[in-house]
């Protein structure tokens, strides 16, 4: 599978690249950079390179709180199937004990 050329304007320069990615889950990071990008276009008077990392430094935080909440997610998730497989062992055997 060769993929297929995605090009991406950011701050007025155009950059392309090859991926093998659905186009959907392309188009959705696309957006999501180009929201992003609508955040920090009100900084115009700070350099571009000032704004790509305060971009860089934006996304970052996404991803560590996204992380973060997946990760108490999955933890409460593992505590309710604890306490899912302690009421069916004990019901199991409370129902296997009146036979």
């Amino acid at each position: 599978m060769m993929g297929h050329e995605v090009t991406f304007e950011f701050l007025g320069q155009s950059f392309t690249f090859r991926s093998q990615l659905p186009e959907e889950e392309i188009k959705e990071v696309l957006n999501y950079l180009e929201g992003k990008k609508r955040e920090i276009e009100t900084l115009k008077k700070v350099p571009t390179y000032k704004l790509a990392i305060w971009m860089l430094m934006q996304v970052a935080y996404d991803y560590v709180k996204t992380k973060r909440e997946k990760e108490v997610l999955e933890n409460k998730l593992k505590a309710q199937l604890a306490k899912l497989e302690e009421f069916l062992k004990n019901n199991s055997m409370a129902s296997g004990a009146r036979e």
